[in-house]
């Protein structure tokens, strides 16, 4: 076999190339980044009977060049997995995170506990919906809710659709621009979830660059420390939420005393606050 196309070979010196990027999951990254050119979804180990072809290992190097600049294996392929589910990713949404799954599981048990996963009118809405997946992940495990999922930009919105329908979930959920509440009339929700824009403009330049350079700053950014959109939220929140719904809300590190003080400054009560793998408060729970 051509020395170029040795597989532990390949790996190897592709793991060289992203150690200063991926440290510990180099070795790791470059058999993922493998099998994206060569059509697998999984990594590619050097006892597997792959030949790659001269055009997929110049296409390897291409992308090996890419994960170094800091671009997320996400993003090359052009899809993350988040609650088991593939949502596909495009520039205006943003990369879902694990630590959000932590908003579906308090929607889930919420639905649960007060036995409304059978219940037909059981209505989610999703503010700053990006790929849908806050939405989808809920609605595919109550698999009688109807949900809404709005965003700001249009592209996000477009790209939430195309997951709806890749999930068969488009008969239940709904995406369209709006601003926040602008564009809901007088619909009310059973229950509401939201990851904002969180970060203040100042801590830009110590973010990773796999989020500074890649994620959409629109989805990242507030203004007032990072608190801006949670004011906008919390202001007309009571008028959509039905009144024994709840709202499950993503916070950011240390942020949860000024989140929760503005909350109460809306007569919003606050039913939880609940920690991520991390010991990290990250979902506030809201109701009125």
């Amino acid at each position: 076999m051509n020395a170029s196309r040795n597989l532990p070979s390949l790996i190897a010196k592709a793991t060289e190339k992203l150690r200063e990027r991926c440290g510990d999951k180099a070795e790791f990254e470059a058999r993922l980044l493998l099998g994206i050119v060569t059509g697998s979804d999984e990594a590619i180990y050097s006892h597997m009977s792959i030949q790659p072809t001269d055009q997929q290992i110049a296409q390897y190097d291409g992308l090996i060049i890419q994960r170094c600049a800091g671009k997320p294996i996400s993003r090359i392929r052009g899809w993350r997995e988040f609650w088991s589910l593939r949502f596909y990713l495009n520039s205006a949404t943003l990369d879902p995170r694990p630590e959000s799954e932590l908003l579906i599981e308090t929607a889930v048990s919420f639905a649960e506990t007060q036995q409304l996963t059978q219940n037909p009118h059981f209505r989610v809405l999703d503010l700053g919906t990006g790929s849908g997946c806050l939405l989808l992940a809920c609605l595919s495990e109550l698999k009688h809710a109807k949900g809404v999922g709005i965003d700001i930009n249009e592209q996000a919105v477009i790209q939430a659709q195309v997951n709806a329908r890749s999930m068969n979930l488009e008969a239940r959920s709904e995406f369209f621009v709006s601003d926040w509440f602008d564009g809901l009339g007088d619909k009310s929700f059973d229950l509401v979830l939201c990851n904002p824009p969180y970060i203040s403009a100042e801590d830009e330049e110590i973010l990773q660059d796999e989020v500074r350079l890649f994620d959409p700053k629109q989805a990242l950014f507030s203004k007032n420390q990072g608190l801006a959109d949670y004011e906008i939220i919390f202001s007309s929140l009571a008028r959509y939420l039905n009144p024994d719904g709840i709202a499950c809300i993503e916070i950011g590190y240390k942020q949860s005393e000024q989140v929760i003080e503005l909350a109460r400054g809306f007569n919003l009560k606050v039913r939880e606050l609940l920690q991520d793998l991390q010991g990290i408060p990250r979902c506030l729970v809201l109701c009125y």
